[in-house]
């Protein structure tokens, strides 16, 4: 299991969703070791945008803050002191189908990070205003090397890099993801799902490309249905700071 900072669950409310990171059935933080493949990784970096929440088919607005917009949110953390493993809704949150898509629509993904609101500031979550944002960007390091899986949107058409494309990309590369929320659980992120029979090689971190081999089966796990869990707090694994 990964471990460090943990939501707390005194504070809060039906309207709060708590996060959570899970793997390797060992804890870790940033500053230790998990084992992949009998090979020691260190967490640098792992954060992700949320957005287009809805239950039971109807949308769930977020409220502001420094890390989510009513439409989206940014979650994880930079190791560096800065994370967020909450999401906090407008309204509480009833039981049943919740749904939420893993990256940002075509309307707010090109846009320049030094002028957008928070959390889409971020410019080292951040490609080009071609290709856009990092959906999702997991960085680890090893003794001899690091490895790298940053999902963003590809096949992005524009006059050059600094211009936004004008219509959707060939390849969004987002995933859309639907549960069965009941009060109190927790969203929980498997990463021993995510990184299920990907060998961590010094030549294959992923930037997204199709036609990589590696990239490959990174984005089959990311369609993988026990990628994201529902668990009760008594599952509950303390995350990375």
């Amino acid at each position: 299991m990964l471990g460090g900072c943990q939501p707390d669950t005194r504070s809060s409310s039906a309207s709060q969703l708590a996060v959570q990171l899970s793997g390797y059935q060992q804890p870790a933080s940033c500053q230790q070791f998990i084992t992949v493949a009998e090979q020691h990784w260190q967490l640098q970096h792992l954060r992700f945008y949320l957005s287009d929440f809805s239950l039971n088919q109807q949308p769930l607005a977020l409220t502001t803050n420094q890390w989510q917009q009513p439409r989206l949110a940014l979650l994880g953390t930079d190791c560096q002191g800065n994370s967020n493993w909450q999401l906090h809704f407008a309204k509480p949150i009833p039981e049943g189908q919740l749904s939420f898509t893993l990256g940002l629509p075509f309307t707010v993904n090109h846009q320049n990070p030094l002028t957008a609101n928070a959390p889409l500031n971020h410019s080292e979550l951040f490609w080009s205003w071609q290709l856009g944002y990092k959906f999702l960007r997991l960085d680890l390091q090893g003794p001899e090397h690091g490895w790298a899986f940053h999902l963003g949107s590809t096949g992005c058409q524009s006059s050059s890099v600094l211009r936004p494309p004008t219509q959707p990309c060939r390849a969004a590369n987002t995933v859309k993801v639907t549960l069965d929320y009941q009060r109190g659980q927790r969203l929980q992120l498997e990463l021993a799902m995510l990184l299920d029979k990907v060998a961590l090689l010094a030549d294959n971190s992923c930037m997204s490309d199709g036609q990589q081999a590696s990239c490959q089966m990174l984005f089959g796990n990311l369609a993988q249905p026990n990628l994201w869990r529902m668990v009760s707090p008594d599952e509950h694994t303390p995350n990375a700071h």
